[in-house]
């Protein structure tokens, strides 16, 4: 009788088990396309950053003040 048992939640135990493993699978893909979609904007980000670092540049260069305070005299 024992034996039968053990067997029946053996039976029961593999498509539990399998289901979890397509699940956690499923999550596993999720996170990834979450991930590389952060990415991409980080990349985007620092890229608009690298942008604007070199338009403050430009813009306060000792040559671009002189000219700027020439033009509004």
């Amino acid at each position: 009788m024992f034996k039968k048992i053990m067997n029946f939640c053996f039976l029961l135990l593999f498509p539990v088990l399998l289901c979890l493993n397509i699940w956690q699978s499923f999550r596993y893909q999720q996170l990834e396309a979450d991930l590389l979609s952060l990415q991409k904007e980080q990349l985007d980000l620092v890229e608009r950053n690298k942008r604007a670092l070199a338009a403050v540049a430009v813009l306060s260069s000792p040559s671009r003040v002189v000219t700027l305070a020439e033009e509004s005299d």
